[in-house]
């Protein structure tokens, strides 16, 4: 029998196992409904169904990361976010297919090698200071941050063997835009619950509605990479449409999402080479528009005061009026200057990562000891800067670390831009990865986590690799 042959026969032999497994979860999930045992019986059904999903999926099983990752959704009754529990997927999915023999084996080349003093820099300062051991009696709590940097680099590593197809690039397409609109939707339609259970958390409708509108600006990225501006301003339901999306940005109230309507267009201009006049000009326009809305507020009409917020990064009048001390932002400045004072004391290893004493944090949580807000997000590491957030966590080396690995992606991010031009989804998901990495960097002084960042832009990378030498296979260029 030929390797293709006993290959396809296991995979077929474990399809029949797996129906007949998923048959019986669904016995017992109506076993457990019958018999009070719901939410066990719920997760033994789901962990069948999402297996049955990868098959169905077969080389595309991939797609559940970034599915998860921009969706969030989530089950309760495991403790991982949406994100994690898609790394988690991927990786599992991955070596069950490789055992079959149906995936690329590992290898490892340059384009993963930047990552390596990062990674290796943190895991000295877990090894100086561990935690995430409280099986072994430790007290020492804070391993889950560590967790996720751990499955977002065994993300990257296994979509670095992925190649994209043209047609896989188009199911890339539509599975980040339907995530994004479950997200604006669930947040419309559910306002003031927790967004992945459904379940009433006490946060106001109102607001969490408003954060909802936040994805909009994910939105016209993954948009405006799609429709070059050209054929964009000769359509008025694209015009309409970017209006809208712009329009519940800006009641968001997010200056950065706001930002990110004058941002993607530069950068897409600069990326790709082309229509640079035409988005100088559209630029122009739109700026007039802008001042016309800003020049009518409080004689015609009343803006929001969320939309005043957003503005504010632009609009002088708005700066000194609005919460958060206006485009000053008092909270972030806080939050640096605390880092400062961590990494003043230990510059080589900051807080030396993530680990926190237990009764501390217990004393911290049920209000006993640090009552200060930017003491306590502080002791959480939201440092809400990505370069303070690396300094102060891991000290100022992985900062050092992390800056070199960034430009090495900002450098791969622009040369992908100019290799990938051939197709319709291949050019528009690099675009839409290599954009995003670009307003990253515009943000990455007053954003950021040390783990959280490093997770998702490994992710990003590796999604960005596999959409590039998915390229490479199908030009006939050499992989390198």
């Amino acid at each position: 029998m030929s390797r293709e042959a006993d290959s396809a026969l296991q995979l077929r032999i474990l399809q029949v196992g797996f129906v007949l497994a998923f048959i019986a979860a669904v016995l017992y999930a109506v076993r457990g409904m019958m018999f009070g045992a719901r939410a066990n019986a719920g997760l033994v059904a789901f962990f069948f169904l999402g297996l049955g999903i990868a098959l169905l999926l077969d080389h595309r099983y991939w797609l559940v990361l970034p599915f998860l990752a921009v969706s969030g959704v989530s089950i309760r009754k495991l403790p991982f976010s949406g994100v994690e529990l898609g790394c988690l997927l991927l990786v599992v999915f991955y070596f069950f297919r490789l055992a079959l023999r149906r995936e690329h084996p590992f290898r490892f080349d340059r384009d993963l090698t930047v990552a390596l003093p990062v990674l290796l820099w943190i895991a000295i300062v877990w090894m100086l200071n561990p935690t995430g051991l409280a099986m072994f009696g430790s007290s020492t709590i804070g391993g889950r941050f560590y967790f996720d940097i751990a499955v977002g680099a065994a993300a990257l590593f296994v979509l670095s063997t992925i190649r994209v197809s043209e047609s896989d690039a188009r199911l890339l397409f539509f599975t980040v835009l339907f995530a994004q609109v479950w997200v604006l939707a669930r947040g419309v339609i559910f306002p003031g619950t927790d967004p992945d259970a459904l379940v009433f958390t006490g946060a106001e409708p109102e607001r969490s509605a408003r954060y909802a509108f936040v994805i909009c600006s994910s939105i016209f990225m993954l948009l405006y990479a799609y429709w070059p501006l050209s054929s964009t301003l000769t359509s008025p339901f694209k015009i309409a449409l970017f209006s809208v999306l712009a329009l519940l940005t800006v009641y968001s109230g997010k200056r950065k999402a706001f930002g990110m309507f004058a941002l993607v267009p530069v950068f897409r201009a600069f990326l790709t080479g082309r229509e640079r006049m035409l988005t100088l000009i559209t630029a122009v326009l739109a700026s007039f528009l802008l001042g016309f809305a800003i020049v009518g507020d409080g004689v015609a009409y009343r803006l929001p005061r969320s939309a005043r917020r957003a503005l504010a990064v632009v609009v002088q009048k708005y700066q000194k009026s609005e919460d958060d001390g206006g485009i000053k932002d008092l909270f972030r400045r806080e939050m640096r200057e605390q880092a400062r004072y961590v990494i003043a004391d230990n510059p080589w290893f900051g807080r030396k990562g993530f680990a926190m004493d237990f009764n501390e944090t217990a004393w911290i949580h049920f209000g006993g000891g640090r009552t200060n807000m930017y003491e306590s997000h502080a002791y959480a590491g939201n440092w809400h800067s990505t370069w303070y957030g690396y300094a102060a966590d891991f000290g100022i080396p992985c900062a050092v670390l992390w800056l070199l690995f960034f430009l090495y992606v900002l450098r791969y991010s622009f040369r992908a831009c100019r290799l990938v031009v051939v197709g319709r989804y291949l050019p528009t998901c690099c675009l839409y990865y290599s954009i995003g990495f670009f307003v990253e960097a515009v943000y990455s002084y007053m954003t950021g986590h040390s783990a959280h960042t490093t997770m998702d832009d490994f992710i990003a990378y590796g999604l960005l690799l596999a959409v590039v030498r998915g390229y490479r296979v199908e030009q006939g260029i050499d992989v390198a």
